[in-house]
């Protein structure tokens, strides 16, 4: 039994003893787990962006050491860069690495004045026996890119302290994104510079998300106002923003009434056709009656 248990306790050593760091995109990663080189979780492998425009490729290692990295195009296999310098006669590829802290690294390839021959897949290898590869994609198109824009239901929000006041934030591709492999859309919601945590906030806040190829629409309800819930909110998207100022009163005023109204419409979807319609069919039986 007490062998069994030295054994697991070594098992767990490395967890235990891994020294962990952010990377760019938030996500926690451990450098010292392992004994060779790693690819960092959770990289952006898949790129779209429009002729003439400049694509930047990263690929991030962990524990590099002795290695070093290159990359290669995989439709005719010429290698581009190798350790940073590049291997190819197209001056308008330009390729760095950096090394970080902790034994990371960042290896970067740069396509300028983008062509649609460019699109394709790329190798991001570290020079190692057996191989280690990981693949990105880049997407070029010769029409606009689509852009996440940001809409509002109300830029200006008044509450009632004790009371509950929902914001609402849609966000959608422009032009139509069709069968483009983009992102999805994820909103998140913060005050001033500081990120709503459902979690770890005040309590009594809610967020509701609808999604679709797109799209999407969230929709964030603070819930037992106080005074100091007073602020500016931001919902965020792909580095894209749009801000609600929020204003909580001790006694409620005209505007709360009208917001209670639009949030009602707004949270049916296109459901403003649903109330026209309803309201134009009592104004035809109503006429109708009076002609009779």
């Amino acid at each position: 039994m007490c062998a069994c248990v030295r054994l697991l306790m070594l098992a767990a050593l490395p967890t235990l003893a891994g020294i962990s760091r952010w990377c760019a995109d938030g996500e926690v990663v451990s450098v010292t787990e392992g004994t060779g080189p790693a690819f960092a979780p959770r990289q952006r492998d898949s790129l779209i962006a429009a002729v003439g425009q400049t694509a930047a490729l990263e690929c991030r290692v962990l524990r590099l050491g002795d290695k070093s990295v290159s990359w290669v195009r995989s439709s005719d296999l010429q290698i581009l860069s190798h350790a940073g310098s590049v291997f190819t006669a197209d001056a308008r590829v330009s390729a760095t690495s950096s090394r970080g802290g902790s034994g990371s690294s960042r290896h970067t390839l740069r396509i300028e004045r983008l062509r649609t021959t460019d699109a394709g897949r790329y190798e991001c290898q570290v020079n190692m026996e057996p191989k280690m590869s990981k693949f990105f994609n880049l997407t070029v198109l010769d029409e606009p890119i689509p852009v996440p824009v940001l809409k509002t239901l109300r830029e200006v929000m008044h509450g009632t302290i004790g009371s509950a006041v929902t914001l609402t934030c849609e966000a959608r591709y422009d032009p139509p994104p069709g069968a483009l492999p983009l992102p999805p859309l994820e909103i998140r919601w913060q005050k001033g510079d500081q990120l709503i945590n459902l979690q770890t906030g005040r309590g009594g806040v809610s967020l509701d998300t609808e999604r679709w190829t797109g799209g999407a629409i969230s929709r964030l309800t603070l819930g037992a106002l106080r005074r100091r819930d007073s602020g500016r909110y931001s919902c965020t998207v792909l580095g894209h923003s749009a801000t609600i100022s929020l204003t909580v009163d001790d006694q409620p005023s005209p505007i709360d009434a009208m917001q209670r109204d639009e949030t009602a419409v707004a949270q049916v979807g296109s459901g403003l056709t649903i109330h026209q319609e309803y309201y134009t069919t009592l104004a035809i039986l109503f006429t109708h009656i009076l002609m009779r």
